[in-house]
């Protein structure tokens, strides 16, 4: 069995199926020996940078560890900003890197691979030896499956064309998986309980991390309890539509009433939600309230702009767990839902000037929203435009919404919304991009007709930068720098 045979074999052990990327001299043995399994299907992608937005955007939605390929040096290179933005979203990714052999006469694409994979933010395994190679891979898989962060994987050359003259054996990452405590201990609950049964105006925030657990209807059922108003981060966006004290999302995005109302808060709870920058505007956003967080993880991975209780655990068996300690003391209250808060939400907004030319955003977000079908998967990419989706834009029952907007980088949302696709082939697909973001990617449109892909795309057409017109006119600045048609 040659060593790219049995790389295979170990790829599917870990449950690989969909894998994204491009073939090259450092890694078309393998691709090959993997199609040869009729469970393998490969997405060729145009760019090295969009197979590992796809092998994100796969991961964040299937539960299940993306997984790309590349070939050696400029293939890397090409992959350094997706690494990094599916490192700020968490994403379990392996981004498989072939590597020129050693000692290898013709240099073109030599690199030093180890350097360039850390400097964007992701974990570093080489296969060293066929002695070691099925604890190397398997180690890359735990990695990233229990660090929820990309890996590079190495494989050299040469030692693809390896032979084994053994009989080769692989045991899946998913072997060492230790066992863990999903809910906390009473005495971890304590402090939370005590605060929820005394908190005045409580604010439940829910993140992605409440909707991987599918801890909705336990949320609802705590906040109904101790009359918590229910906000979301803006990757959870319309988690609790339909619910009479939904405010919608916390944060940048939010609504003047429902800002208003944050800022009375006197406890907060954010709930598989990081409770970073945006969501709380900078920390100022509820500048009155005690916070408290449930997280999956043991510890944050920084203090953060409002550090608080942190609670490690499952989301849906934690708030579990609080309904039953709050239930056996018999709290029930009406807290933050009040006369005065019912008042301030069903605020009007005021009114603003339509625009004088081209399309108003505002109801053509909300129209987009209205017009989505229910279970539908809404990608969105970076830029000046998502800020109407993030406001304006209505989620059907059963809906979610991503946004590529990890690394502040536009140009993400186009192979994000190719990776859901194939990751989720029974729900709709609506992706939104910008002119300008669409632009850096326009050619993977042709990936998404070649792999049959069923999706949408809506581009949020503005003739230019949109961010950066606003920026320019702030500091006086001539706007149309910014500012170009965009190409029929």
């Amino acid at each position: 069995m040659k060593v790219y045979e049995a790389i295979a074999e170990s790829l599917l052990a870990e449950g690989v199926t969909d894998f994204f990327g491009l073939m090259g001299d450092g890694n078309m043995w393998l691709w090959g020996a993997l199609c040869r399994d009729p469970r393998a299907k490969p997405y060729n992608l145009r760019h090295e940078s969009m197979a590992v937005s796809a092998a994100d955007g796969y991961a964040r939605t299937t539960g299940k560890i993306g997984v790309a390929m590349v070939t050696c040096g400029p293939g890397l290179t090409q992959c350094g900003t997706s690494l990094i933005a599916a490192y700020r979203g968490k994403t379990p990714l392996v981004l498989i890197a072939g590597e020129i052999a050693a000692g290898a006469k013709n240099k073109t694409q030599s690199m030093d691979q180890r350097r360039f994979a850390e400097a964007s933010s992701a974990r570093f395994f080489t296969i060293s030896s066929i002695d070691n190679m099925a604890e190397e891979i398997a180690e890359a898989f735990y990695a990233a499956r229990v660090n929820r962060i990309p890996v590079v994987l190495n494989l050299p050359m040469d030692l693809q064309e390896d032979e084994f003259d053994w009989d080769y054996a692989y045991r899946p990452s998913t072997d060492f998986l230790p066992a863990r405590a999903l809910s906390p201990s009473p005495d971890a609950l304590a402090p939370v309980i005590e605060k929820l049964a005394a908190a005045e105006r409580p604010v439940i925030i829910a993140g992605r991390g409440a909707q991987a657990a599918q801890a909705r209807d336990e949320i609802i059922r705590l906040a109904d309890r101790v009359g918590a108003l229910l906000a979301t981060s803006l990757q959870a966006k319309g988690y609790f539509a339909g619910h009479p004290w939904d405010i919608g999302i916390a944060g940048a995005f939010a609504s003047a009433p429902s800002e208003q109302l944050l800022a009375e808060a006197d406890f907060v709870l954010g709930v598989g939600a990081e409770l970073g920058y945006y969501t709380t505007e900078g920390g100022l956003l509820f500048p009155s309230a005690e916070v408290a967080r449930i997280d999956i993880k043991a510890m944050p991975e920084e203090i953060g702009v409002i550090p608080g209780l942190w609670v490690q655990g499952d989301a849906r068996r934690t708030v579990a767990a609080i309904n039953e300690a709050l239930e056996a003391h018999q709290v029930r209250k009406d807290g933050f839902r009040t006369d005065d808060a019912r008042t301030v939400l069903e605020t009007p907004p005021p009114a603003v000037e339509p625009p004088t030319d081209g399309l108003d955003p505002r109801p053509l977000a909300r129209a987009l929203g209205a017009a989505l079908p229910k279970g539908a998967l809404l990608t969105c990419g970076a830029g000046h435009f998502f800020s109407w989706i993030g406001m304006y834009a209505p989620l059907p029952e059963g809906a979610e919404i991503q946004y590529s907007y990890g690394f502040g980088a536009v140009g993400q949302g186009i192979g994000v919304a190719i990776g859901t696709a194939a990751g989720n082939p029974g729900r709709p697909h609506v992706a939104v991009e910008g002119d300008g973001s669409l632009m850096f990617n326009l050619q993977e449109l042709e990936t998404v007709v070649r792999h049959k892909l069923p999706m949408v795309l809506v581009v949020w057409n503005d003739a230019g930068y949109g961010a950066e017109v606003h920026k320019l006119i702030a500091k006086g600045f001539d706007e149309t720098l910014a500012q170009w048609p965009s190409p029929d």
